[in-house]
């Protein structure tokens, strides 16, 4: 009975970890695309509109990254 608890625990602790690395991975992104954004708007002076078009950021996340700006 242990052995088995052992093994439930040591493969949900794997999929904590990497279902974790994927939540990391992907707010590494975002983040990224947020100070991609900030910088082609500093620095060219665009909207951040004409700078989410510019790096071809899906319509549907715009509202996400503007929220973020």
């Amino acid at each position: 009975m242990c052995k088995g608890m052992d093994e439930w625990e040591a493969q949900a602790k794997s999929e904590g970890r990497k279902e974790g690395r994927k939540q990391g991975r992907s707010e590494g992104i975002e983040e990224s695309r947020c100070d991609s954004i900030k910088a082609l708007m500093e620095t060219m002076k665009w909207s951040a509109e004409q700078a989410m078009e510019a790096l071809q950021i899906p319509a549907a996340e715009r509202k996400k990254y503007a929220a973020r700006l």
